[in-house]
């Protein structure tokens, strides 16, 4: 074999390319580039797998930014050395004098200096501009208003209210809203409910102490009718329609969660209006421990007086816990806060198949089991989450139902509540635990660029699905879309929001 004369190239090569824009192989070991350059790189290994001769041809992997893939290159050493022994490593000098390797390396070291230019003079952006295709342009366009904004989501058919001087925030600055309606269940122990909801069903989720009093005010008909002024993109699919259950309580903050008195209130009014009853319980803080089992007793006793069971929300792994002791009255249901999966309104614009986030954790089937045996839970809470999702076949002998949150899913949660801080102090950043407040989450809300389809409620950020109310059928209706939808994902139940 000739040998290089010089090794002059290792003094100017690139050290340390990230490892996801190039990576190494030697045989089956995955090996560390340190230096890279057009004449040879690098490598790295343990003192421990220090290799003797280089037999075997070298693989790296070169990722191609504006292909989004990488290109795998078999490389043979055109020669070799030890560069430097430690007591811990040992790394080599390998020459290469292949042209497919050299045109990849340019290829690299070309892409990746454009990246960091534009990190170091653009900003966040700009950068997703030129890296992504993402519309920079667009992102000093705002709706003025959170009801605006939900006109445009939803058709919205009400007047716009001037904004109030001085508290108009966007992307970070908050932003006045309305939340008025007014222009605009119980299952039995050992029987079936009163009202039978024909498949799928629907429900309404109330989550905020506004709607909680809406409801108890209004007869349900009244409700609805105002519900439907609200959101006129529903309209048709709810023609006729009534919800066989609500959902009380949110998810993200665990002050929204209605008082004692108000939420009894709640359950004898959805007993007289014949709805089921899911209570959404949000992470449980320390201090809330003991508060949250009394509550879980008195709801229990009502359940053995009324002779009826209640669903429960669990997004905490400590109220899994209870319930499986002591409640059998209370059915838990997989909450959302602990259904996790990727989800970001942001994601639409990069690169690449998402094919692989269609899966979480609940498809394999050994953890519906575990959840199952250990928590009594085969009911389970979905978000939609802006791109097509695989629902799990139920586990073998099980009966898994799944009920499906729309349009809106979580990506962001505070416990520290973000909103609270910037209206409070101006500033985001300070941000403490908050054992009350004063509710401001129902007037103010994040306005963020229009083309994101997000914005900052309650102690969350929440996207907006454009595409599940078109495939699930609802908007443009279609009950047979919706009926196939719901029976091949399995999905028991469909939860609407009420937001304003």
């Amino acid at each position: 074999m000739e040998r290089n004369r010089t090794w002059d190239w290792i003094n100017s090569a690139v050290e340390m390319i990230p490892f996801g824009l190039l990576a190494g192989f030697y045989g089956e070991k995955e090996v560390r580039i340190t230096k890279l350059a057009e004449e040879g790189f690098c490598f790295r290994v343990s003192v421990a797998s220090e290799i003797l001769k280089l037999q075997e041809s070298l693989r790296l992997c070169f990722y191609n930014m504006k292909q989004n893939r990488y290109q795998e290159i078999a490389v043979t050493p055109d020669d070799w050395k030890v560069e430097a022994q430690t007591d811990f490593f040992c790394s080599y000098a390998v020459a290469v004098q292949q042209e497919d390797y050299r045109q990849a390396v340019r290829m690299l070291f070309g892409q990746y200096d454009c990246y960091i230019r534009l990190k170091l003079e653009e900003d966040d952006s700009g950068l997703a501009g030129q890296m992504t295709g993402y519309p920079a342009g667009e992102d000093e366009i705002f709706a003025d208003s959170f009801r605006e904004q939900m006109e445009e989501w939803f058709g919205t058919e009400t007047k716009r209210v001037p904004d109030e001087a001085g508290n108009c925030e966007r992307d970070g600055r908050m932003e006045p809203m309305e939340t008025s309606l007014e222009e605009s269940g119980m299952e039995k122990i050992g029987a079936r409910p009163e009202r039978r909801q024909a498949k799928p069903g629907f429900a309404l989720e109330l989550d905020h102490p506004h709607v909680y009093t809406q409801f108890l005010n209004q007869e349900l008909d009244e409700f609805l009718a105002g519900y439907q002024k609200q959101y006129p993109a529903f309209r048709d699919w709810l023609q006729d329609r009534k919800p066989g259950r609500i959902y009380i309580g949110n998810a993200f903050c665990h002050l929204l969660f209605p008082e004692t008195e108000q939420l009894f209130a709640l359950l004898e009014k959805a007993k007289k209006e014949l709805l089921q009853v899911t209570f959404t319980f949000s992470y449980v803080r320390e201090y809330q421990l003991v508060q949250t089992e009394k509550l879980l007793e008195k709801l229990g006793q009502w359940c053995r007086k009324e002779n009826r069971k209640l669903e429960i929300e669990v997004n905490d792994w400590a109220m899994a816990d209870m319930l499986k002791r002591d409640f059998p009255e209370l059915i838990p249901c997989f909450g959302r806060m602990l259904n996790k999966r990727k989800k970001d309104p942001r994601m639409a614009y990069k690169k690449g198949s998402r094919e692989c986030l269609r899966e979480n954790s609940l498809n394999a089937e050994f953890y519906q089991e575990y959840l199952s045996q250990e928590f009594g839970i085969q009911r389970l809470e979905w978000e939609c989450c802006g791109y097509e999702q695989k629902f799990p076949d139920p586990a073998a002998k099980m009966r898994v139902e799944n009920h499906l949150h729309l349009p809106f899913y979580q990506t962001n949660t505070s416990q520290y509540c973000t909103l609270y801080a910037g209206s409070a102090y101006g500033d985001r950043s300070v941000q403490h635990l908050l054992t009350s407040c004063d509710k401001r989450c129902e007037w103010q809300a994040y306005l963020y660029p229009q083309h994101l389809e997000m914005v900052g409620r309650y102690n969350s950020l929440f996207g907006r699905d454009h595409e599940i109310l078109e495939r699930a059928g609802i908007v443009p209706c279609d009950l047979e879309k919706t009926e196939k939808f719901c029976k091949q994902n399995y999905i028991g139940r469909l939860v609407f929001p009420c937001w304003m």
